[in-house]
């Protein structure tokens, strides 16, 4: 090889073969074309295209999009993106060489998006942008670094007992009607203070709270991107959804910014293939899904890391949600994500009932990795916070059966009451560092607690953070904004407890 101008050609035939791979251009000038043969239920049947590939992009009749999903002698499975009804049988199908992209650029911020990138909000994008493919390869061990910054989701019981840090995969399951949305919500309003970016991924969910989230998001006055495939929409957009979220996510990521992707919920997630998968007369296996849908979710899942500082140190966060029956974490898709996840906040509908929000589980939920990136304040305050709270439940459990309970132990019942008043998420409100600091500072010191009567907690918590900024605005920008407690720290916070709960509570105030 040479002669330069075979050279040449065989180096630039390889950065196109690249460029496929990546699936940002077509892999030939194609003159192939197919037909339809028959269309049932969103799934075409098509003839005449032996060079189809598997996730491919075909388009039909009009330009309408379809995504090839089998592959046989005789013919081509593929499955609609477009409306029910676009399409007809004889139309003619051509193939377009590349996998499903979305382009994405700074002007998707603030957008609601389709799984394709075409906006749903009435107003074209602006903007440069590039496509990307919405299936990537997660990145490399070598890629990654440690998880070693917290991410504050304004939830007490999580940021004090269940902490996430960026770059985690934290997972919210329970049963329909117990504040998952609302939970995942909160930690996304909290990142308007933030530099982080998040992203919220709509599955199979109503029109109407799509558009509820993205008002309240937009009224948070902090950068978000929506992406939503509705419940009304193909099975294959909602198939496409969580990994084009990703991908938006990936690309502030990849700039050495940091983003939240909540995914609401990967169970629909999982019906919105089964019900492809079932369609595609593949065989059903454990609860009808098909055998492959645990790499369905872990090869979406193990896209969320913190890069190394070579490559920028941005970081990707998921907040995947699963629905339950019943509280059943044994049922075949929470289990999945249980097993794929680094941890997850289980919500009770016990709980949920009896009107605790969140209706958070301390003895079901747990975060492997989050605990590393917990800021030293909140570890040194919430150390035995999750082992208290967990035996406050067992303790109001068996008080229940009317035992005649000793003194320490209905002191500890009192205390565990305040404490879960402390926890409980206030109404359209989403609770800062100080706020969240403050509260624990009260949690620990025990004996003031008790005194404070259940109903009146929340006022007491909250002119104690209002006579910190106060008399002592040194220290509470201290605590805000470096996040660690020093000794005299901790006097000076058990000393402004003292005397204000006594001047609030004790006097009557």
């Amino acid at each position: 090889m040479a002669d330069p101008r075979v050279r040449q050609t065989v180096e630039r035939a390889g950065r196109t073969l690249a460029r496929v791979a990546e699936g940002l251009e077509p892999r030939v000038s194609v003159t192939e074309e197919g037909s339809v043969l028959s269309e049932r239920d969103g799934v075409l049947r098509i003839s005449g295209l032996a060079g189809a590939r598997a996730e491919e992009v075909l388009s039909v009749g009009r330009g309408h999009p379809a995504l090839v999903l089998g592959l046989s002698k005789e013919h081509v499975l593929a499955a609609q993106l477009s409306p029910h009804g676009t399409v007809r049988e004889g139309d003619r199908v051509r193939p377009t060489g590349v996998g499903p992209t979305i382009r994405v650029g700074a002007g998707v911020v603030g957008r609601v998006l389709d799984p394709l990138g075409a906006p749903l909000d009435g107003r074209p994008l602006t903007g440069p942008s590039q496509p990307l493919p919405v299936e990537r390869q997660a990145p490399p061990i070598a890629a990654r670094g440690a998880v070693h910054r917290p991410l504050y989701t304004g939830v007490l019981g999580i940021d004090a007992m269940f902490p996430i840090g960026r770059g985690q995969r934290e997972l919210v399951v329970g049963d329909e009607g117990t504040g998952r949305t609302s939970l995942v919500l909160t930690a996304m309003l909290r990142q308007a203070s933030t530099d982080v970016i998040p992203v919220y991924v709509a599955i199979g969910r109503r029109r109407a709270e799509v558009w509820q989230i993205t008002e309240a998001l937009r009224e948070a006055g902090g950068r978000f991107v929506v992406v939503a495939a509705f419940e009304d929409d193909a099975p294959a957009l909602r198939y496409l959804a969580p990994y084009a979220g990703t991908s938006v996510a990936e690309w502030f990521r990849d700039r050495g910014e940091h983003a939240l992707v909540v995914y609401d919920d990967l169970s629909a997630h999982a019906v919105a293939w089964r019900e492809l998968s079932l369609l595609l007369e593949r065989p059903p296996g454990r609860e009808a899904f098909p055998g492959d849908v645990f790499w369905l979710h872990a090869r979406l899942l193990e896209r969320a890391t913190q890069l190394s500082g070579e490559l920028g140190g941005g970081s990707l966060t998921a907040l995947p949600v699963a629905t339950t029956e019943d509280g059943r974490l044994s049922a075949y898709i929470p289990t999945n994500l249980i097993s794929i996840t680094d941890g997850q906040v289980v919500l009770s509908r016990e709980l949920f009932a009896a009107g605790h929000r969140p209706a958070i589980d301390a003895g079901l939920s747990v975060s492997r990795v989050g605990g590393r990136a917990q800021a030293q304040a909140f570890r040194l305050l919430a150390s035995r916070m999750r082992l208290d709270y967990a035996s406050f439940l067992e303790l109001e459990r068996f008080s229940r059966v009317g035992t005649r309970l000793e003194s320490e132990a209905r002191r500890r019942l009192e205390h565990g009451r305040r404490l879960r008043r402390l926890m409980r998420a206030p109404r359209s409100r989403v609770l800062g560092v100080l706020d969240e600091l403050v509260r624990l500072a009260l949690a620990d010191e025990a004996d003031a607690l008790v005194t404070v009567p259940e109903d009146r907690v929340d006022e007491v918590a909250d002119d104690l953070v209002a006579t910190l900024r106060t008399r002592d605005p040194a220290r509470a920008r201290h605590l805000e904004e470096d996040v660690v407690l020093t000794e005299h720290d901790r006097h000076a916070l058990s000393q402004l407890i003292a005397t204000r709960v006594a001047a609030l509570v004790g006097d009557g105030g």
